[in-house]
Parts: structure tokens; sequence; C-alpha cells
């Protein structure tokens, strides 16, 4: 997991080369945001959702992981909070893998949560678990899904 802030995404892409696309996407429609809303293809290997998020209550907290895909979540408007957890650590499975959504759930507590604010962003690699919209009001965001073939230059 990395979070910081939108501004220093190129010291990302400098050991991430693939994540160019991500980052020159956001930044080009971090303002347009507030209007769009659902899937924008990027290339072939990387769309967004642009959506606005309620936050889960206690009870629908939970962990997820992704085989697939590496999450890149960049907050638009409002916070969230997202609890992580090693998934090698996941040991409480919830929901069985869904192949069509790419996703798993696990039932375990959260080692940490990290509160991330307008202009952050969170990439969530295949080895991460995370449970995000644990914030206490909705949140807008754009979620852009990397393929994980890129990771390995496929």
């Amino acid at each position: 997991m990395i979070a910081d802030k939108l501004s220093n995404s190129t010291l990302y892409v400098k050991y991430f080369p693939f994540l160019k696309d991500a980052f020159d996407f956001v930044e080009k429609n971090k303002f347009n945001f507030v209007s769009m809303q659902g899937r924008f293809d990027i290339n072939p290997l990387m769309y967004a959702v642009v959506e606005t998020s309620l936050p889960k209550p206690l009870s629908g907290q939970k962990l997820e992981a992704h085989r697939n895909y590496i999450d890149l979540q960049y907050i638009v408007e409002g916070y969230d909070i997202i609890g992580w957890k090693s998934l090698s650590d996941c040991k409480k499975l919830y929901a069985d893998y869904d192949e069509t959504k790419d996703i798993i759930f696990y039932d375990d507590r959260s080692d940490f949560q990290i509160k991330l604010p307008e202009n952050g962003f969170a990439l969530f690699f295949p080895h991460d678990a995370h449970s995000p919209l644990c914030c206490e009001f909705p949140v807008r965001k754009c979620i852009v899904k990397i393929n994980a073939r890129l990771l390995n230059n496929e």
C-alpha cells in the first residue's frame, strides 16, 4: 500500500512507470470529477470509476482484496478512512472470490486505518487487503483499476 498526495505522484511513476496513465487521467480530470459519473476507459489495461459512495456501517466493513487489479483510490471530495491488513494475514474468509468482480472479502480486523483526505490517493496492490468507506459521511472518489499484469511488464 502507498498513500500520498496527488502532488507527489511523479515520485511513484519513477518506480512504477505503468502508473503514468492513471495519474495523468486523475490530474487531467481532477476538477471535472464533480460532474463525472461512471466508468471511463483509460487504456486496454486500465479504467476508472467515478462515484459518490456512502459510508459502510460497522457490520459492513469487510476487508477486500483483488487478484487481477491494483486500486488507485483518489479522493475528490470529503475523506475516506480505509483499513489495511496484509492479505497473507487474512484468515477469516467472509465471501469466496468472485472472478467476474475480481474481489474476495474477509472478516478479519484491519491492522491499521488511514484517513485519506481530498487530493490524497492510495494504491492497493493484490497483496493488500483493504476496507474502504469506514468514514462518517459520503465521499466522492475516482478509483482507477490497473491490471496487475503491468507489474510484470506483461
